[in-house]
Protein backbone atom coordinates (compact mmCIF):
# COMPACT_ATOMS: atom_id res chain seq x y z
CA UNK A 1 0.00 0.00 0.00
CA UNK A 2 1.46 3.36 -0.97
CA UNK A 3 2.24 6.06 1.57
CA UNK A 4 -0.70 8.30 2.39
CA UNK A 5 -3.38 5.78 1.49
CA UNK A 6 -6.27 5.54 3.95
CA UNK A 7 -8.63 2.83 5.18
CA UNK A 8 -12.06 3.84 6.41
CA UNK A 9 -12.86 1.19 9.01
CA UNK A 10 -16.16 0.37 10.69
CA UNK A 11 -15.86 -0.63 14.34
CA UNK A 12 -16.94 -4.19 15.23
CA UNK A 13 -17.50 -3.74 18.93
CA UNK A 14 -20.80 -3.34 20.71
CA UNK A 15 -22.78 -0.61 22.39
CA UNK A 16 -25.60 -1.22 24.83
CA UNK A 17 -29.02 0.26 24.14
CA UNK A 18 -28.08 2.98 26.65
CA UNK A 19 -25.15 4.00 24.44
CA UNK A 20 -22.38 2.64 26.68
CA UNK A 21 -19.59 0.69 24.99
CA UNK A 22 -19.09 -2.83 26.27
CA UNK A 23 -15.32 -2.32 26.00
CA UNK A 24 -15.35 -0.13 29.11
CA UNK A 25 -16.65 -3.08 31.13
CA UNK A 26 -14.22 -5.40 29.38
CA UNK A 27 -11.29 -3.18 30.25
CA UNK A 28 -12.10 -3.49 33.93
CA UNK A 29 -12.42 -7.27 33.62
CA UNK A 30 -9.18 -7.53 31.64
CA UNK A 31 -7.39 -5.43 34.25
CA UNK A 32 -8.71 -7.65 37.07
CA UNK A 33 -7.44 -10.75 35.26
CA UNK A 34 -4.01 -9.34 34.39
CA UNK A 35 -4.58 -9.30 30.64
CA UNK A 36 -3.52 -5.74 29.86
CA UNK A 37 0.06 -6.69 29.03
CA UNK A 38 -1.37 -8.29 25.88
CA UNK A 39 -4.50 -6.19 25.41
CA UNK A 40 -2.67 -2.88 25.56
CA UNK A 41 -5.32 -0.83 23.74
CA UNK A 42 -8.54 -2.06 25.35
CA UNK A 43 -11.24 0.64 25.22
CA UNK A 44 -8.76 3.00 23.49
CA UNK A 45 -10.61 3.83 20.30
CA UNK A 46 -12.58 6.76 18.89
CA UNK A 47 -16.16 6.55 20.12
CA UNK A 48 -17.69 6.74 16.69
CA UNK A 49 -18.89 4.45 13.93
CA UNK A 50 -15.97 4.98 11.53
CA UNK A 51 -12.22 5.19 12.13
CA UNK A 52 -9.65 6.24 9.54
CA UNK A 53 -6.30 4.43 9.48
CA UNK A 54 -3.52 5.92 7.36
CA UNK A 55 -0.06 4.78 6.40
CA UNK A 56 2.01 2.57 4.09
CA UNK A 57 0.88 -0.57 5.94
CA UNK A 58 -2.64 0.39 6.95
CA UNK A 59 -3.99 -3.17 6.83
CA UNK A 60 -1.18 -4.34 9.10
CA UNK A 61 -1.89 -1.45 11.44
CA UNK A 62 -5.56 -2.43 11.63
CA UNK A 63 -4.67 -6.02 12.46
CA UNK A 64 -2.30 -5.07 15.25
CA UNK A 65 -4.65 -2.42 16.59
CA UNK A 66 -7.68 -4.74 16.61
CA UNK A 67 -5.67 -7.48 18.31
CA UNK A 68 -4.46 -5.13 21.04
CA UNK A 69 -8.00 -3.81 21.54
CA UNK A 70 -9.25 -7.37 22.06
CA UNK A 71 -11.40 -7.50 18.93
CA UNK A 72 -9.97 -10.66 17.30
CA UNK A 73 -9.81 -14.37 18.02
CA UNK A 74 -6.01 -14.20 17.88
CA UNK A 75 -5.81 -14.81 14.13
CA UNK A 76 -5.35 -12.09 11.50
CA UNK A 77 -8.57 -10.45 10.34
CA UNK A 78 -9.74 -8.77 7.14
CA UNK A 79 -10.05 -5.03 7.86
CA UNK A 80 -13.76 -4.11 7.74
CA UNK A 81 -13.59 -1.19 5.35
CA UNK A 82 -16.76 0.65 4.42
CA UNK A 83 -16.71 -0.78 0.88
CA UNK A 84 -16.31 -4.35 2.10
CA UNK A 85 -19.05 -3.99 4.67
CA UNK A 86 -21.39 -2.34 2.15
CA UNK A 87 -20.88 -5.27 -0.23
CA UNK A 88 -21.67 -7.71 2.58
CA UNK A 89 -24.81 -5.74 3.47
CA UNK A 90 -26.08 -5.85 -0.09
CA UNK A 91 -26.11 -9.64 0.09
CA UNK A 92 -27.84 -9.58 3.48
CA UNK A 93 -30.92 -7.97 2.01
CA UNK A 94 -31.85 -5.99 5.14
CA UNK A 95 -31.33 -2.37 6.24
CA UNK A 96 -28.03 -1.93 8.07
CA UNK A 97 -29.63 -0.44 11.17
CA UNK A 98 -32.05 -3.32 11.69
CA UNK A 99 -31.73 -4.47 15.31
CA UNK A 100 -31.73 -8.24 15.79
CA UNK A 101 -31.42 -8.17 19.57
CA UNK A 102 -28.85 -7.88 22.36
CA UNK A 103 -25.93 -10.28 22.75
CA UNK A 104 -25.38 -11.69 26.22
CA UNK A 105 -23.80 -11.30 28.63
CA UNK A 106 -22.77 -7.64 28.12
CA UNK A 107 -25.80 -6.83 25.95
CA UNK A 108 -24.17 -5.27 22.93
CA UNK A 109 -26.85 -4.35 20.40
CA UNK A 110 -26.69 -6.68 17.40
CA UNK A 111 -27.50 -4.81 14.21
CA UNK A 112 -27.28 -6.11 10.66
CA UNK A 113 -24.33 -3.77 10.09
CA UNK A 114 -22.45 -5.12 13.13
CA UNK A 115 -23.02 -8.66 11.87
CA UNK A 116 -21.64 -7.64 8.46
CA UNK A 117 -18.57 -6.02 10.03
CA UNK A 118 -17.68 -9.16 11.96
CA UNK A 119 -18.38 -11.33 8.91
CA UNK A 120 -15.91 -9.28 6.87
CA UNK A 121 -13.32 -9.60 9.64
CA UNK A 122 -13.79 -13.39 9.67
CA UNK A 123 -13.00 -13.65 5.96
CA UNK A 124 -16.54 -14.35 4.76
CA UNK A 125 -17.53 -13.95 1.16
CA UNK A 126 -20.46 -11.61 0.56
CA UNK A 127 -22.64 -14.62 -0.31
CA UNK A 128 -22.14 -16.01 3.21
CA UNK A 129 -24.03 -13.11 4.79
CA UNK A 130 -27.53 -14.70 4.83
CA UNK A 131 -26.13 -17.72 6.67
CA UNK A 132 -24.27 -15.55 9.19
CA UNK A 133 -27.44 -13.53 9.79
CA UNK A 134 -29.42 -16.72 10.41
CA UNK A 135 -26.75 -17.90 12.84
CA UNK A 136 -26.77 -14.58 14.68
CA UNK A 137 -30.54 -14.74 15.05
CA UNK A 138 -30.27 -18.28 16.39
CA UNK A 139 -27.74 -17.21 19.03
CA UNK A 140 -30.17 -14.56 20.24
CA UNK A 141 -33.02 -17.02 20.76
CA UNK A 142 -33.72 -17.54 24.47
CA UNK A 143 -33.38 -21.31 24.12
CA UNK A 144 -29.78 -21.00 22.92
CA UNK A 145 -28.85 -19.56 26.34
CA UNK A 146 -26.06 -17.33 25.04
CA UNK A 147 -25.33 -15.98 28.53
CA UNK A 148 -24.66 -19.49 29.77
CA UNK A 149 -22.59 -20.43 26.74
CA UNK A 150 -20.47 -17.29 27.08
CA UNK A 151 -19.80 -17.48 30.81
CA UNK A 152 -19.65 -21.17 31.73
CA UNK A 153 -16.39 -22.89 32.65
CA UNK A 154 -17.30 -25.67 30.21
CA UNK A 155 -15.96 -25.76 26.65
CA UNK A 156 -19.28 -25.41 24.83
CA UNK A 157 -19.52 -23.79 21.41
CA UNK A 158 -22.18 -23.22 18.73
CA UNK A 159 -22.56 -26.08 16.25
CA UNK A 160 -23.78 -24.90 12.82
CA UNK A 161 -25.27 -27.40 10.36
CA UNK A 162 -26.46 -26.20 6.95
CA UNK A 163 -29.09 -28.37 5.28
CA UNK A 164 -29.99 -27.50 1.69
CA UNK A 165 -28.69 -26.96 -1.81
CA UNK A 166 -27.21 -23.63 -0.79
CA UNK A 167 -24.31 -25.56 0.71
CA UNK A 168 -23.06 -26.45 -2.78
CA UNK A 169 -23.51 -22.88 -4.02
CA UNK A 170 -21.37 -21.61 -1.15
CA UNK A 171 -18.84 -24.47 -1.47
CA UNK A 172 -19.53 -25.48 2.12
CA UNK A 173 -17.87 -28.80 2.75
CA UNK A 174 -19.86 -31.89 3.73
CA UNK A 175 -17.34 -34.53 2.65
CA UNK A 176 -13.67 -35.25 3.30
CA UNK A 177 -12.52 -32.96 6.10
CA UNK A 178 -15.98 -31.47 6.65
CA UNK A 179 -14.94 -30.26 10.11
CA UNK A 180 -11.84 -28.64 8.65
CA UNK A 181 -9.49 -27.35 7.61
CA UNK A 182 -9.49 -26.12 4.04
CA UNK A 183 -12.95 -24.75 3.14
CA UNK A 184 -13.61 -21.04 3.37
CA UNK A 185 -17.35 -21.24 3.99
CA UNK A 186 -17.05 -23.70 6.89
CA UNK A 187 -14.18 -21.79 8.47
CA UNK A 188 -15.32 -18.21 7.90
CA UNK A 189 -19.03 -18.57 8.71
CA UNK A 190 -18.27 -20.33 11.98
CA UNK A 191 -15.57 -17.80 12.76
CA UNK A 192 -17.96 -14.90 12.11
CA UNK A 193 -20.32 -16.34 14.72
CA UNK A 194 -17.48 -16.48 17.24
CA UNK A 195 -16.49 -12.86 16.52
CA UNK A 196 -20.11 -11.75 16.97
CA UNK A 197 -20.18 -13.50 20.36
CA UNK A 198 -16.81 -11.97 21.21
CA UNK A 199 -17.29 -8.40 20.04
CA UNK A 200 -20.99 -7.83 20.66
CA UNK A 201 -21.60 -10.13 23.60
CA UNK A 202 -18.23 -9.55 25.21
CA UNK A 203 -17.27 -13.22 25.49
CA UNK A 204 -13.56 -12.58 25.98
CA UNK A 205 -11.54 -15.56 27.26
CA UNK A 206 -10.30 -15.10 30.85
CA UNK A 207 -12.23 -11.84 31.23
CA UNK A 208 -15.86 -12.91 30.80
CA UNK A 209 -15.63 -16.40 29.27
CA UNK A 210 -14.05 -18.94 31.61
CA UNK A 211 -14.06 -22.15 29.58
CA UNK A 212 -11.44 -24.12 31.47
CA UNK A 213 -9.62 -25.46 28.44
CA UNK A 214 -11.48 -24.29 25.35
CA UNK A 215 -11.52 -26.32 22.16
CA UNK A 216 -10.71 -25.85 18.45
CA UNK A 217 -14.45 -25.73 17.73
CA UNK A 218 -14.56 -22.38 19.52
CA UNK A 219 -12.85 -20.93 16.44
CA UNK A 220 -15.39 -22.52 14.09
CA UNK A 221 -17.66 -25.58 14.17
CA UNK A 222 -19.63 -25.46 10.95
CA UNK A 223 -20.45 -28.04 8.29
CA UNK A 224 -23.07 -29.03 5.76
CA UNK A 225 -25.34 -32.06 5.58
CA UNK A 226 -24.57 -34.15 2.50
CA UNK A 227 -27.73 -34.46 0.43
CA UNK A 228 -26.24 -36.86 -2.11
CA UNK A 229 -24.91 -39.42 0.39
CA UNK A 230 -27.81 -39.12 2.84
CA UNK A 231 -30.13 -42.14 2.29
CA UNK A 232 -32.93 -40.71 4.45
CA UNK A 233 -34.98 -37.53 4.66
CA UNK A 234 -32.84 -34.43 5.10
CA UNK A 235 -32.52 -32.67 8.43
CA UNK A 236 -34.56 -29.74 7.07
CA UNK A 237 -37.41 -32.04 6.02
CA UNK A 238 -37.29 -33.84 9.35
CA UNK A 239 -37.74 -30.46 11.06
CA UNK A 240 -40.78 -29.53 8.98
CA UNK A 241 -39.27 -27.58 6.09
CA UNK A 242 -39.43 -28.48 2.40
CA UNK A 243 -36.71 -30.17 0.38
CA UNK A 244 -36.28 -26.89 -1.54
CA UNK A 245 -35.59 -24.84 1.57
CA UNK A 246 -32.17 -23.97 2.95
CA UNK A 247 -32.09 -24.28 6.71
CA UNK A 248 -29.39 -23.57 9.27
CA UNK A 249 -29.65 -25.72 12.38
CA UNK A 250 -27.83 -24.46 15.47
CA UNK A 251 -27.11 -26.47 18.60
CA UNK A 252 -24.63 -26.37 21.48
CA UNK A 253 -21.64 -28.74 21.35
CA UNK A 254 -19.28 -29.34 24.23
CA UNK A 255 -16.77 -31.29 22.15
CA UNK A 256 -16.32 -33.40 19.03
CA UNK A 257 -15.53 -37.05 19.77
CA UNK A 258 -14.24 -39.12 16.86
CA UNK A 259 -15.83 -42.57 16.70
CA UNK A 260 -14.50 -45.07 14.19
CA UNK A 261 -17.16 -47.75 14.14
CA UNK A 262 -20.85 -48.44 13.86
CA UNK A 263 -23.88 -47.79 16.02
CA UNK A 264 -22.66 -49.92 18.91
CA UNK A 265 -19.42 -47.94 19.08
CA UNK A 266 -21.34 -44.65 18.95
CA UNK A 267 -23.74 -45.86 21.65
CA UNK A 268 -20.79 -46.86 23.84
CA UNK A 269 -19.27 -43.39 23.59
CA UNK A 270 -22.64 -41.76 24.24
CA UNK A 271 -23.08 -43.91 27.35
CA UNK A 272 -19.81 -42.66 28.82
CA UNK A 273 -19.00 -39.57 30.87
CA UNK A 274 -18.94 -37.51 27.66
CA UNK A 275 -22.72 -37.22 28.12
CA UNK A 276 -22.53 -35.99 31.72
CA UNK A 277 -23.90 -32.53 31.00
CA UNK A 278 -26.55 -33.91 28.66
CA UNK A 279 -27.79 -35.86 31.67
CA UNK A 280 -27.41 -32.97 34.11
CA UNK A 281 -29.25 -30.36 32.06
CA UNK A 282 -31.09 -32.33 29.42
CA UNK A 283 -30.41 -31.27 25.88
CA UNK A 284 -29.93 -32.18 22.26
CA UNK A 285 -26.81 -34.01 21.09
CA UNK A 286 -25.53 -34.49 17.55
CA UNK A 287 -24.22 -37.53 15.71
CA UNK A 288 -22.43 -37.32 12.37
CA UNK A 289 -22.75 -40.57 10.47
CA UNK A 290 -20.20 -41.45 7.82
CA UNK A 291 -21.77 -42.07 4.38
CA UNK A 292 -20.54 -45.68 4.54
CA UNK A 293 -22.36 -46.26 7.83
CA UNK A 294 -25.56 -44.50 6.73
CA UNK A 295 -25.68 -46.45 3.45
CA UNK A 296 -25.11 -49.76 5.22
CA UNK A 297 -27.88 -49.06 7.72
CA UNK A 298 -30.33 -47.94 5.04
CA UNK A 299 -29.60 -51.03 2.95
CA UNK A 300 -30.54 -53.13 5.97
CA UNK A 301 -33.89 -51.35 6.07
CA UNK A 302 -33.19 -49.02 8.98
CA UNK A 303 -34.68 -45.53 8.92
CA UNK A 304 -33.23 -42.48 10.62
CA UNK A 305 -35.84 -42.89 13.35
CA UNK A 306 -34.68 -46.49 13.82
CA UNK A 307 -31.09 -45.31 14.21
CA UNK A 308 -32.07 -42.72 16.81
CA UNK A 309 -34.10 -45.30 18.72
CA UNK A 310 -31.19 -47.76 18.69
CA UNK A 311 -28.70 -45.19 19.92
CA UNK A 312 -31.04 -44.09 22.67
CA UNK A 313 -31.76 -47.66 23.79
CA UNK A 314 -28.09 -48.65 23.83
CA UNK A 315 -26.42 -45.53 25.25
CA UNK A 316 -27.26 -46.30 28.88
CA UNK A 317 -24.72 -46.14 31.67
CA UNK A 318 -25.32 -48.46 34.58
CA UNK A 319 -26.63 -46.74 37.70
CA UNK A 320 -23.40 -47.70 39.47
CA UNK A 321 -21.19 -46.20 36.75
CA UNK A 322 -23.32 -43.08 36.65
CA UNK A 323 -23.32 -42.49 40.40
CA UNK A 324 -19.55 -42.81 40.79
CA UNK A 325 -18.75 -40.52 37.86
CA UNK A 326 -17.54 -37.02 38.76
CA UNK A 327 -20.69 -34.94 38.35
CA UNK A 328 -23.10 -37.11 40.36
CA UNK A 329 -20.45 -37.74 43.03
CA UNK A 330 -19.45 -34.07 43.21
CA UNK A 331 -22.99 -32.68 43.13
CA UNK A 332 -24.68 -35.33 45.25
CA UNK A 333 -27.43 -33.64 47.22
CA UNK A 334 -26.62 -30.22 45.70
CA UNK A 335 -28.59 -30.28 42.48
CA UNK A 336 -31.84 -31.61 41.07
CA UNK A 337 -31.30 -34.14 38.33
CA UNK A 338 -33.99 -34.38 35.65
CA UNK A 339 -36.82 -36.77 36.37
CA UNK A 340 -35.78 -39.09 33.54
CA UNK A 341 -32.30 -39.43 35.05
CA UNK A 342 -33.72 -40.26 38.49
CA UNK A 343 -36.02 -42.81 36.88
CA UNK A 344 -33.04 -44.33 35.06
CA UNK A 345 -31.06 -44.64 38.29
CA UNK A 346 -34.02 -46.37 39.93
CA UNK A 347 -34.19 -48.83 37.01
CA UNK A 348 -30.42 -49.37 37.05
CA UNK A 349 -29.68 -47.80 33.62
CA UNK A 350 -29.35 -44.10 32.75
CA UNK A 351 -29.69 -43.04 29.08
CA UNK A 352 -27.49 -40.39 27.49
CA UNK A 353 -30.52 -38.25 26.59
CA UNK A 354 -34.18 -38.30 27.53
CA UNK A 355 -35.58 -39.52 24.20
CA UNK A 356 -34.54 -40.51 20.67
CA UNK A 357 -35.77 -37.11 19.45
CA UNK A 358 -32.96 -35.49 21.46
CA UNK A 359 -30.43 -36.93 18.99
CA UNK A 360 -29.74 -34.95 15.80
CA UNK A 361 -28.32 -37.08 12.99
CA UNK A 362 -26.69 -35.79 9.84
CA UNK A 363 -24.65 -37.58 7.19
CA UNK A 364 -21.26 -36.09 6.31
CA UNK A 365 -17.70 -37.17 5.63
CA UNK A 366 -15.66 -38.91 2.98
CA UNK A 367 -17.24 -41.52 0.72
CA UNK A 368 -14.90 -44.34 1.69
CA UNK A 369 -15.63 -47.76 3.22
CA UNK A 370 -14.49 -46.70 6.68
CA UNK A 371 -16.93 -45.83 9.49
CA UNK A 372 -15.56 -42.43 10.54
CA UNK A 373 -18.32 -40.90 12.65
CA UNK A 374 -18.47 -38.31 15.42
CA UNK A 375 -20.45 -37.62 18.57
CA UNK A 376 -21.06 -34.11 19.88
CA UNK A 377 -22.44 -34.04 23.42
CA UNK A 378 -24.18 -30.91 24.55
CA UNK A 379 -24.06 -28.62 27.55
CA UNK A 380 -26.57 -26.36 29.17
CA UNK A 381 -30.26 -25.75 29.27
CA UNK A 382 -32.88 -25.61 27.88
CA UNK A 383 -32.70 -28.29 25.15
CA UNK A 384 -31.54 -26.53 22.00
CA UNK A 385 -32.11 -27.27 18.33
CA UNK A 386 -32.84 -24.00 16.54
CA UNK A 387 -33.72 -24.09 12.84
CA UNK A 388 -33.61 -20.92 10.74
CA UNK A 389 -34.77 -20.81 7.14
CA UNK A 390 -32.31 -18.82 5.03
CA UNK A 391 -33.60 -16.29 2.54
CA UNK A 392 -31.41 -16.50 -0.55
CA UNK A 393 -32.96 -14.01 -2.96
CA UNK A 394 -29.63 -12.17 -3.30
CA UNK A 395 -27.45 -15.23 -3.91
Amino acid sequence: MSEGQSLWILLPTGQRASGEWIDDTLRDRADEQGLLDRLTQVAAFPRQRVEVVRGPNAEGQVNEMFYRRGWTDGLPIVPPTMNRVDAMLRMGGRPRNTVLGEAEPLKGVVTVEKVAINAVMAGCEDSHMPVVLAAAEALLEAEFNLRGVQTTDENVTPLLMLSGRLAKTLHMNSRFGALGPGWRANAAIGRAVRLIMHNLGGGWPSAVAFAGLGQPGRYSLCLAEDDEFNPWESLREELGFSAEDNVLVVQRAESVVNVTGGLDDLASVMASATSSFSRLHGGTVAVILAPFVAKSLAERGQSKADVKAYLHANSHASAEEFEKSWLPARLAGQTKWPRWVKDGVAKGRVPAVESPDDITIIVAGGDIPIPQCAYMPTWGFPPCRIAKKIETTSI
